[in-house]
């Protein structure tokens, strides 16, 4: 799991010297406070011993790692960069269980009237009795709101005194499209609580707290439960976007760690091979799919495997007569497919950039000049843009003007290794045997036509991941990853789509039979909210 650091200026770290040397020489009990303080010590010195004993990382990484200097890439923030001292971060006050407000919101109260029938009047279904009034049929409708507010519908109801047949006033069209007779939780809240969990990244126990001082009571494990029916009601959709993304044109792919509670150690085969070791490494990988109409579908798997893992899922499922897709990935080899799978494979610009950024201290005049070239790229990708050049034009353009660029770079660099300018083991060298090594890769763009420079949508999608890992810390199970992944699909993809998400959400719940029967006509950009 990723170390955290703690800030701490000098007088607090005086201070901290001071008690442990009192409590060492009085033999005293340190505060729990300072207890918590020296183990974050600990951990810190013990994950930047594990990282400096790596050999592989630069004083500006470890810097950047410390949160010492900024983690921007951008040339401005890089060139004006200055020591400056942390700031004391102050604590976030927690309040005590004791002291959790006791209030109680009541309930909307709307009275239904019976309009067919009234009392006194003979029962229609045996024509004999009189009807009387009965005891009220309720329903209690939580609805999406924020806050989520119960509403209680009373429907006035009459009973037949010789059949004993029942008379209940109709619930409101709003209030059946947004649940069942007898549900609970509308989908409008459903939908609620999923978007505050795998958008917001407010976990279940955080959206019950926050409930619970409005004066309603939400547990987080019904929350869960309501997430869950969400997720049946709409799995047939994703199950039809995996099936349209393993035909697409053109994938950006990455991954970042995560973690499962419940997931055991399994044994997997090697990758293009027959040998099987033992995995435990929990990952979620992000695709970014674009399809053939135009469309774009974001999908999300968290498991023990690599994005090359779930590239090979999909691929597995495409057609013979497709093209050869575009994969836009890293230069991690993790993050490849399998070698029966043929794809275009191509390289982030953005990577092979900031291996030159991570040592720009060490090297500024020269790192500084190879950023100034580099820059001119994304300059020029700029241009197609502004110009809206098509395909064929964009890839004509990078050729005339970003081909030499890179050419510079890769011809810069290697005359600086051979002729000793710069040492091989040095981080300016690494970074230019890197260039060198990918270069075919990092060109790609200036070959292939709908090549992309960067795989930066990629990392973009997986900040969903990470502000759900931030706040939530892990998943409890691989049910719970898998609700996840399929929830957070849909609402990127809707939103790539550039629909209500909270409107479509509910749109797939409310119509959850026709979702099933034929899921392809409630695609983001088939489906209709009006």
């Amino acid at each position: 799991m990723t170390q955290h650091y703690t800030d701490i200026d000098g007088d607090q770290l005086d201070a901290l010297t001071q008690r442990v040397q009192d409590a060492a020489e009085h033999n005293l009990a340190l505060s729990p406070e300072d207890c918590l303080l020296l183990l974050s010590a600990l951990k810190t010195l013990a994950a930047l011993q594990e990282r400096l004993s790596d050999n592989d990382i630069t004083l500006h990484k470890l810097r950047k790692l410390v949160g010492i200097v900024s983690s921007s890439e951008k040339i401005t923030t890089l060139l004006g960069e200055k020591k400056t001292s942390n700031k004391k971060r102050g604590q976030k006050s927690t309040q005590s269980k004791k002291n959790k407000p006791k209030t109680s919101v009541k309930p909307k109260v709307t009275q239904h009237k019976l309009e067919e029938v009234k009392k006194g009047d003979t029962c229609p279904e045996c024509q004999q009795g009189k009807l009387y009034k009965y005891e009220p049929a309720t329903l209690l409708r939580i609805t999406g709101q924020t806050p989520f507010v119960p509403e209680q519908h009373v429907m006035e109801r009459l009973r037949c005194n010789a059949c004993g047949q029942y008379f209940s006033a109709a619930l409101p069209t709003d209030v059946l499209e947004d649940g069942e007779p007898g549900q609970k939780y509308g989908y409008s809240a459903r939908s609620i609580m999923v978007l505050d969990k795998f958008y917001a990244g407010s976990p279940y126990y955080r959206q019950e707290n926050k409930q619970a001082l409005m004066g309603v009571h939400l547990t987080a494990s019904t929350i869960f439960d309501q997430s869950e029916q969400l997720v049946n009601d709409v799995y047939p959709v994703f199950r039809a976007l995996v099936a349209h993304a393993a035909q697409a044109e053109h994938y950006y792919l990455d991954d970042t760690s995560n973690r499962i509670l419940d997931q055991d150690p399994i044994e997997k085969n090697r990758r293009n091979s027959d040998k099987v070791h033992l995995r435990s490494g929990v990952y979620s990988s992000g695709l970014i799919s674009h399809v053939s109409e135009g469309h774009c579908i974001v999908l999300y798997q968290t498991n023990i495997g690599h994005a090359g893992e779930f590239i090979d899922e999909l691929l597995s499922q495409r057609e013979n007569t497709a093209p050869v897709p575009l994969l836009m990935t890293d230069a991690l080899s993790h993050n490849r497919p399998s070698k029966k799978y043929s794809v275009e494979h191509c390289l982030c610009n953005s990577h092979g950039r900031r291996q030159f950024a991570d040592v720009l201290h060490h090297f500024p005049d020269e790192v500084e000049m190879i950023l100034q070239w580099y820059g001119k790229i994304w300059q020029y990708e700029e241009e197609t843009k502004q110009q809206g050049l098509t395909p064929e034009k964009r890839l004509i353009y990078h050729q005339v003007h970003s081909l030499p660029i890179m050419e510079q770079i890769r011809d810069w660099g290697s005359k600086a290794l051979e002729t000793g300018t710069i040492e091989e083991n040095s981080g300016l060298g690494k970074a230019c045997k890197y260039f060198n090594k990918h270069y075919v890769g990092l060109t790609s763009f200036c070959r292939l036509q709908g090549a992309q420079l960067d795989n930066n949508a990629a990392e973009r999608a997986l900040k969903l991941v990470a502000r759900n890992r931030k706040n939530a810390m892990f998943h409890k199970t691989q049910a719970g990853a898998s609700i996840a992944d399929v929830i957070m699909s849909l609402i990127a993809s809707a939103a790539e789509a550039g629909i209500n998400v909270f409107d479509y959400l509910n749109l797939l719940q409310r119509k959850r039979k026709e979702v099933k029967i034929d899921p392809n006509t409630f695609l983001p950009w088939n489906c209709s909210l009006g």
